[in-house]
């Protein structure tokens, strides 16, 4: 019996030592462990079974209250000191990752309409002009003594010619002046939905990001309270074992 008892009293005083391995709670674990190792050390020297035996229960109850007492700092601890996240924000960043699809942000441009036709653009009255210029060449042929021959056709066909021109400049400028504006404001639209939608997704990331951390925070404090209730339950099995092991 003195043999297990040793072993079992050498056990529990290294328990201070070792409580650094339960977290936050270790020097009250190695407290706890010490106070049942003065009783070990009262038990190896009682030479009355009896008395042997009230000292070992004394020791369990000193270790049970005091694990049980751990137990409900503990909880009182993790209460007071609630994670910023909670599981809704898991839950909500689960949701996001699963729902984020890059393609939402990018921008399905479509084409120009290039319809601009300079035709559109003649003077509503050209046929009238064109007659007019006509008309205009030939009486002054006509007050020249030209009449209708070969010079007054020629010259007929030659103003015909120059005012097509000039009327087909006026047209291709004021389709160009149009054009330009379009496309100008094709190019407005594109980039302004492009800005938008590259707002979209930054807000998305910082939406994503915000309860990404709250998410890790509640995480990590659910995985340090786990933790800390396993390292109790393990010392309290340790000490029960010990206890055990000193009664044989």
């Amino acid at each position: 019996m003195a043999s297990y008892g040793s072993n079992a009293i050498q056990g529990m005083g290294t328990g201070a030592a070792a409580g650094s391995a339960f977290g936050p709670w270790g020097t009250l674990i190695g407290g706890g462990v010490g106070l049942a190792a003065g009783l070990f050390s009262a038990w190896e020297q009682e030479q009355d079974e009896k008395k042997k035996q009230r000292i070992l229960e004394q020791a369990a109850q000193q270790l049970n209250t005091s694990t049980e007492n751990l137990k409900a700092l503990a909880e009182q601890y993790y209460k007071e000191n609630a994670s910023t996240g909670r599981k809704e924000d898991v839950n909500k960043y689960r949701e996001l990752i699963d729902t984020y699809d890059p393609n939402e942000f990018v921008y399905d441009a479509p084409e120009f309409e290039d319809n601009f036709d300079v035709n559109d653009y003649y003077a509503a009255n050209k046929d009238a002009i064109i007659n007019k210029t006509a008309d205009a060449i030939q009486a002054r042929a006509a007050g020249q003594g030209v009449g209708r021959g070969t010079g007054a056709a020629n010259a007929i066909a030659t103003g015909v010619a120059e005012k097509n021109e000039d009327l087909y400049k006026d047209a291709l400028a004021a389709r160009n002046q149009d054009r330009q504006f379009a496309y100008s404001l094709w190019q407005a639209n594109i980039q302004n939905a492009q800005n938008r939608l590259k707002s979209l997704q930054e807000g998305r990331n910082t939406q994503m990001s915000l309860y990404g951390n709250m998410a890790e925070d509640y995480q990590n404090w659910q995985n340090a309270k786990f933790q800390t209730q396993m390292d109790l339950d393990k010392q309290k099995m340790q000490n029960d074992l010990n206890l055990t092991l000193a009664s044989i």
